[in-house]
């Protein structure tokens, strides 16, 4: 089995439209999406709607910022208005995590333990095992913190594919990653980070200069 892992797409099609091609020239089986789709990127609606589109080949979950979607956070309406009914809909149905047992994960936004906690790659060990407590498998797949790495803890690996619509680790491409049969590759490709950066800062909305900033930086400040 051979899967495709794609985290933090944020409403940037274009990011997600160049994964997606290199990931169907090298072949995939499954899409494992690991939440945080919609919200800051110009393109929210599609980004559902692509993904949709892979009927049963995608397996999904939601993510921190699709929360504040659905729930129609103050800050956020420009984009729940933009996806209407029934992409809330779909987003709201979507599990908090998902076992993968082909490949002995387990897919989780941020921790097993929430959608909100940092799991970064330099955690202190400790708290880092603390928050795998309870965890079968032997992988953890997670995202949330947009940071490409993986991590060998407590006889387990935690994989953090990045970002694919908003890497903060001073790496602009988009970055994803497979996993087959339980080896994990990390990937980036690239794209017109410029132009998606220059329509977000045109469009002039909530949160415009910093996801711009972002993107052009991948870096949080």
């Amino acid at each position: 089995m051979r899967d495709a892992v794609l985290f933090d797409v944020h409403g940037n099609l274009a990011a997600l439209e160049a994964v997606l091609a290199e990931a169907q020239a090298e072949g995939f089986d499954r899409l494992l999406f690991g939440g945080d789709l919609v919200l800051f990127g110009p393109e929210p609606a599609a980004c559902v709607d692509r993904l949709r589109g892979l009927g049963d080949r995608l397996f999904a979950i939601k993510g921190n910022t699709d929360r504040y979607v659905i729930d129609r956070q103050d800050e956020v309406t420009r984009w729940s208005d933009a996806l209407g009914k029934d992409r809330l809909a779909w987003l709201e149905v979507l599990p908090a995590q998902l076992v993968v047992p082909e490949q002995d994960a387990l897919l989780v936004h941020a921790t097993p333990r929430g959608d909100e906690e940092m799991l970064m790659p330099d955690t202190p060990a400790s708290e880092a095992v603390a928050m795998l407590a309870g965890v079968e498998q032997h992988t953890l797949l997670c995202g949330h913190v947009h940071i490409q790495y993986r991590r060998p803890l407590a006889g387990r690996e935690v994989v953090n594919p990045g970002s694919v619509g908003m890497p903060l680790d001073g790496d602009p491409r988009a970055a994803w990653a497979i996993i087959s049969d339980g080896q994990v590759e990390l990937r980036r490709v690239p794209y017109d980070v410029g132009a998606v950066a220059d329509r977000v800062a045109r469009e002039d909305g909530p949160f415009a200069d910093m996801v711009a900033r972002r993107l052009r930086t991948a870096r949080r400040d």
